[in-house]
C-alpha cells in the first residue's frame, strides 16, 4: 500500500508539472495599451481661407485722424470680403501622457505640426470697381496642448494653442495711372482651437479625423499713395481659416 501510494504521488506530481501554466480566461478581456508616448505622423485635408478687408480711416499723413479711408469720406467704411479653398498638407509631431481618475482614462498632450498651403483671393470694391484688395496663405503651424478622453482604441479630445501663418495682403487701385499700391503682412502670429478622434488600429499605429480653426486677427495693408502723395491709405485685413483634415500616426 505505502508503494501504491508513493507511486500515485509521483505520477500526479508529474502529470500537473507537464500542465502548462493557468490558461488564459477567455472571457476576461485582453488589457488595452496606454496612450502614453511620442509620435510621428503626416495628414492631408481641406483648408478654407476667409479674409474681410476694411477700407479703414487714415492713421498717417495730414489726413490722419480725418476719418477719410481711401473710398469713403466718413463712416460707414466698406468691408471687402474675399476667400478661397483648397487641399493642403502636412507633418506632425506630439507626446501623450495617460492617466486613470475615478476609472475614466484621460489623455493630456502637445503636438507641433507644419502645413502647406496655397491660398489666395482677390476681392473688388461695391463704391470703386478700380479698387482691389487681395491675400495669400502660403504655409500655418501650430504648438498645441490636446486633452481628451481614451475609450479602448478610441481617442476623443480638444485642442488648442498658438499658431503661425505666412500672410501677405495687399490694396491697390488702378484708376487710368496705378494710384496706389499697398501691402502688409509676412509670418503672423494667432491662435487655433478645435478638436477631433483618433483611433488606434494597431499598437504602434493609429488614424485620426481632425477639425482646427485659425484665426491671425488684424493684418494691415497700408502705405503712401502715388497720387495724392499725402494720402497713406489702410486696409485692415481679418484673417482666418478652417481645416479639416485626416492624419496617420506611427507611435514609438
Amino acid at each position: 500500500m505505502k508503494h501504491y501510494v508513493h507511486y500515485t504521488v509521483m505520477a500526479a506530481s508529474l502529470l500537473f508539472g507537464l500542465q502548462p501554466a493557468a490558461a488564459a480566461d477567455p472571457f476576461q478581456p485582453a488589457a488595452t495599451p496606454s496612450w502614453t508616448g511620442c509620435y510621428v505622423g503626416a495628414n492631408a485635408g481641406y483648408t478654407r481661407a476667409d479674409v474681410d478687408a476694411t477700407d479703414a480711416p487714415f492713421r498717417d499723413g495730414p489726413f490722419g485722424g480725418s476719418g477719410i479711408s481711401w473710398n469713403t469720406a466718413g463712416a460707414p467704411y466698406e468691408t471687402i470680403g474675399t476667400d478661397d479653398a483648397g487641399i493642403s498638407g502636412g507633418l506632425e509631431a506630439g507626446c501623450d501622457y495617460q492617466f486613470d481618475l475615478g476609472g475614466t482614462a484621460f489623455v493630456l498632450g502637445g503636438v507641433a505640426d507644419f502645413s502647406l498651403m496655397n491660398l489666395g483671393a482677390t476681392g473688388t470694391s461695391a463704391i470703386s470697381a478700380d479698387t482691389h484688395t487681395s491675400f495669400d496663405v502660403d504655409w500655418a503651424a501650430s504648438a498645441r496642448l490636446r486633452a481628451g478622453i481614451a475609450a479602448s482604441d478610441v481617442l476623443f479630445y480638444v485642442t488648442g494653442g498658438y499658431a503661425l501663418a505666412d500672410v501677405d495682403v495687399r490694396a491697390y487701385d488702378r484708376t487710368g495711372p496705378t494710384l496706389m499700391d499697398v501691402k502688409g503682412g509676412g509670418t503672423e502670429n494667432g491662435w487655433v482651437a478645435g478638436g477631433g478622434v483618433e483611433w488606434r488600429f494597431k499598437p504602434d499605429w493609429s488614424v485620426g479625423l481632425e477639425y482646427l480653426h485659425y484665426d491671425f486677427g488684424t493684418v494691415t495693408a497700408t502705405g503712401q499713395a502715388s497720387f495724392p502723395s499725402e494720402a497713406y491709405p489702410r486696409f485692415d485685413n481679418d484673417v482666418s481659416f478652417d481645416t479639416i483634415r485626416i492624419g496617420i500616426k506611427w507611435r514609438m
